[in-house]
């Protein structure tokens, strides 16, 4: 077993993995820096475009693949060995109610470009077919580099029930966070593999910095919630001076 157990009573009574909290910690940061530059755009402050220059959709994928690794990994410690079906329905739960309230403020925030798919409403998508699918990690691993290929080849692809969408549900055209189930879930399931066989579980060096990152991905969703209303209230702030 590769995995580094830092502390190892207190990580096996809170089933928590040290590399796994620092991928999502990681990625958290990495989302804050991208919503910093998205922000300094919107205000006239920075010429890019974070939504079509290359770098910038790039960075996304970074962040957006780290988080999804860790949704898999983390689906795996939880319910390999038994689906615990009230822990997940809690959790479930708390991701809905959360994808809810980024919907109804983003409409109030962006009312042309709401926010009807974003990263948490997929993760709220992904995490039951993670909880399924983590007693199977091998079928989970194909599945994944199938839907990867499938997508890039153009045989796969979740366009036409967006176009359906648009014209069906009155969804706008333009979202401000849009993480399509295909081919995102390919990410949720190979993390799944990943853990299973701990391939990714190299051997995280314990110092103040992996520690603070650790300690932001054991709080990455409350981070996300409100990381981004207060940078973007400050800066409005500061423009209306």
């Amino acid at each position: 077993m590769l995995i580094k157990q830092h502390d190892e009573p207190q990580l096996k009574h809170k089933k928590r993995i040290f590399e796994v909290d620092l991928l999502r910690g990681s990625a958290i940061v990495l989302m804050v820096i991208f919503h910093f530059c998205y922000n300094l755009a919107v205000f006239d402050w920075w010429n890019i475009n974070t939504s079509k220059q290359f770098e910038w959709q790039v960075f996304r994928r970074v962040i957006v693949s780290g988080f999804l690794l860790a949704v898999g990994m983390s689906s795996y410690l939880a319910y390999s060995q038994q689906i615990n079906w009230f822990k997940l329905t809690k959790s479930t739960g708390k991701l809905i109610a959360v994808a809810w309230l980024i919907t109804v403020g983003s409409i109030f925030m962006y009312p042309n470009a709401w926010i009807y798919f974003g990263i948490i409403h997929f993760i709220a998508v992904a995490l039951p077919i993670a909880a399924v699918f983590s007693r199977f990690p091998n079928t989970a691993l194909l599945l994944g580099v199938s839907c990867l290929i499938s997508y890039q080849m153009g045989w796969l692809s979740m366009k036409p029930i967006w176009v359906w969408s648009i014209y069906h549900l009155n969804i706008p055209t333009k979202t401000m966070d849009l993480a399509s189930f295909i081919p995102w879930i390919a990410s949720v399931l190979i993390g799944i593999y990943l853990m299973h066989k701990s391939l990714f579980n190299l051997k995280a060096k314990n110092n103040k910095f992996t520690n603070t990152l650790a300690r932001l991905g054991q709080h990455s969703l409350a981070i996300y919630i409100l990381h981004q209303p207060i940078m973007y209230g400050i800066m409005f702030a500061i423009t209306m001076a």
